[in-house]
C-alpha cells in the first residue's frame, strides 16, 4: 500500500495497485463463484474499497471505461452495496448461468 510500482507499463502508486487488486479479486471472485453456482458475499471493507474505486469511473464516457468495464447496468436505490458495485462494473447482479 506505500511506495510506487507499475502495472502495464503504467506507474501507480501502492495504493492505487493495491485497491485495483482488491477490487479484481472481489469481482472475478463473484464472477467464478456465478459462474459455478454458487453464493457470494464479498467482506464489508472489500466491497465498500471496491464501489469507491468503481464510483470513480465515469458511468458515460465509453474511452474511461474502456478495457475496464462494461457498460453500466442499473440496479435499483436500495440494492446491496455489492449490488451496485457489480452494476457500475458492468455486471447483471441477477446472473445466473445457462442451465445445461
Amino acid at each position: 500500500w506505500q511506495g510506487a510500482t507499475a502495472a502495464g507499463g503504467v506507474e501507480l502508486s501502492g495504493e492505487a495497485a493495491g485497491t485495483d487488486a482488491l477490487n479484481d479479486l472481489l469481482l472475478h471472485g463473484w464472477d467464478l463463484a456465478r459462474a459455478t453456482d454458487q453464493a457470494y458475499i464479498g467482506d464489508p471493507a472489500s466491497v465498500e474499497a471496491s464501489y469507491a474505486f468503481v464510483s470513480e469511473i465515469p458511468a458515460d464516457d465509453a474511452n474511461a471505461r474502456q478495457g475496464l468495464f462494461g457498460p453500466v447496468v442499473p440496479v435499483p436505490e436500495e440494492a446491496p452495496l455489492l449490488d451496485k458495485v457489480l452494476g457500475l462494473s458492468g455486471r447483471h447482479p441477477d446472473w445466473t448461468p445457462p442451465l445445461p
